[in-house]
């Protein structure tokens, strides 16, 4: 009898693969671009004042409902070649765009806090083991601290594709609310504390951590004020995830950008708001950004 042996084992090279780490960045890609499919849908009802929660997706030319299939992220729209079963009405790359974009969003965080974790401030700087933590050891506070910052990058998106009519000043202030429930539940996920040799902040962790929320919920609206960097609304939301230290530099970074960008169209906001991007970069970048700041500002 022939063995099947030989051919179910793996090949020899397969055995270098990082599988559980490509695993969790697929994983991370498509629950992003499913966030991006219904950021599509946000950025298309709103503006014309309908319900978001209510109502199947229709073809803006015919109006036949889309069908399930069809409406896979990113994959739907390749298999339909970017027009409508329907009636081969073109659909707009706009939406496969924003489900691909917000898909490598929530994977490159999930390969700087879940994969890496050296971004994680609260993590050891040599810590690299982080996906160990997770499923050895049940350290389940990167995985709260993933979600939190890649949901909070995907609004991001969806409030610079609404446009400055649509300020979402409400939206924004229950986002900093629900961050500052989660620090208060999870005080490691939150921006550290923000004298951490001590000194006048209170002692408990999670008054620490509110403290350091608010601190960079606030810093991050006057910077928006005083900067024009983003709406108001976006950078106090993206404050009170990060801290202080890393919003103002997400701020003066955008800031330039939007301002060579502007000068390059010599329009105004005639390109793609950058916040999303350069707060991405910044939280990948995180532990180091916040040390440089440390030693800057003590």
């Amino acid at each position: 009898m022939v063995s099947l042996t030989p051919w179910l084992s793996m090949p020899p090279w397969a055995g270098s693969l990082p599988w559980t780490e490509a695993v969790v960045l697929v994983m991370a890609f498509v629950w992003g671009a499913t966030l991006g499919s219904f950021v599509n849908v946000v950025a298309y009802r709103v503006p014309r004042g309908e319900s978001v929660v209510t109502g199947s997706s229709r073809c803006p030319a015919c109006g036949v409902a889309i069908r399930p299939r069809d409406n896979i992220p990113v994959v739907g729209w390749l298999l339909l070649g970017g027009r409508c079963r329907s009636c081969r009405s073109p659909i707009s790359s706009r939406y496969i765009l924003v489900e691909a974009v917000c898909g490598l969003i929530a994977a490159a965080v999930a390969a700087a806090e879940l994969v890496d974790g050296r971004s994680l401030p609260w993590l050891a700087p040599a810590s690299g083991q982080t996906l160990d933590r997770m499923l050895m050891h049940h350290d389940l506070r990167p995985l709260a601290a993933w979600a939190l910052h890649a949901c909070m990058l995907i609004m991001l998106v969806a409030r610079s594709l609404l446009g400055e009519g649509h300020a979402g000043g409400r939206a924004a202030r229950i986002a900093v609310l629900l961050i500052l429930l989660a620090t208060v539940a999870l005080p490691s996920i939150g921006p550290p504390g923000m004298d951490p040799a001590g000194g006048p902040w209170p002692e408990s962790p999670r008054l620490r951590a509110a403290t350091a929320c608010l601190a960079g919920s606030a810093a991050g609206w006057l910077l928006a004020r005083m900067t024009a960097a983003a709406n108001a609304g976006s950078l106090a939301v993206l404050g009170a995830a990060v801290g202080w230290q890393t919003v103002t530099v997400v701020a003066v970074v955008t800031a330039i950008v939007r301002s060579l960008g502007s000068r390059a169209t010599r329009r105004p906001g005639a390109w793609f708001d950058p916040l999303p991007a350069v707060a991405t970069a910044a939280i990948v970048c995180w532990r180091p950004i916040r040390t440089a700041c440390m030693l800057a500002w003590p």
